[in-house]
């Protein structure tokens, strides 16, 4: 499940930065190849450097792991048996009595995901438990480190961005002064990270934080936005 997660990751943005053209980005994601040894970091490797993903999210997590991922897990699982049950009652019910040919009956079911709450606050700590994680196993890796790259995917619930009260436009790590200041730490390990969200990325190079740090704009704020999760069954 694991590895099935980092493979779509990566191929979704791969595919965003060749729409993009984004030249510098696929110079390193058309060389990276998946690890073979795949409970082992990092997740790819290319010539010069590796890619490592993981998720955060604006739910809580706690030693079971995210509330968002249990919730997916729990709805796809409870999803699949309500299909079964309902395919078992409409295989069941009686057939129509003189019916038209060429006319069929249609019935539509939706299940909907019980979404755990999200706020900006739990992104905060997701994002810095998971990343503090991943900075350990970097630094017992003795591979080549002169291009690291951490690949980090934002599931769950998207992040607003508010200037003086109004909205913006949707989360960038690059105007998040608590995380900047945060990632700043760690220039010495990595080289970049990729931020990506289910239809969008960006690549910040960890150098260039200092100056992202001045520029940033005046009376940011930082909300959540709601998820839905919906399955439809026809039969």
């Amino acid at each position: 499940m694991q590895r099935q997660q980092e493979k779509e990751c990566f191929e979704r943005v791969k595919k965003l930065a060749k729409d993009k053209n984004d030249t510098r980005l696929l110079s390193f994601l058309y060389k990276a190849t998946a690890n073979s040894e795949s409970s082992l970091f990092p997740d790819f490797l290319f010539d010069g450097g590796f890619i490592e993903h993981f998720q955060v999210s604006a739910a809580n997590e706690n030693k079971k792991g995210s509330k968002h991922n249990i919730a997916v897990n729990d709805f796809e699982r409870e999803s699949k048996e309500t299909f079964e049950q309902e395919k078992i009652e409409f295989l069941q019910s009686p057939p129509r009595k003189n019916p038209v040919i060429g006319t069929y009956d249609l019935k539509v079911t939706k299940h909907e995901m019980v979404c755990p709450a999200y706020n900006y606050e739990s992104f905060v700590k997701s994002f810095k438990r998971n990343f503090e994680k991943h900075i350990n196993s970097l630094q017992k890796y003795t591979g080549d480190k002169t291009n690291g790259i951490f690949l980090i995917e934002l599931v769950g619930a998207n992040i607003t961005v508010m200037q003086n009260g109004r909205f913006l436009k949707f989360y960038r790590l690059a105007i998040d002064q608590e995380l900047l200041t945060y990632i700043n730490q760690y220039t010495e390990y990595l080289k970049f990270i990729i931020f990506a969200s289910a239809d969008s990325y960006e690549i910040l190079e960890l150098n260039e934080i200092p100056k992202l740090l001045y520029n940033l704009p005046h009376g940011l704020t930082f909300g959540v936005g709601r998820f839905i999760n919906e399955k439809l069954s026809l039969f």
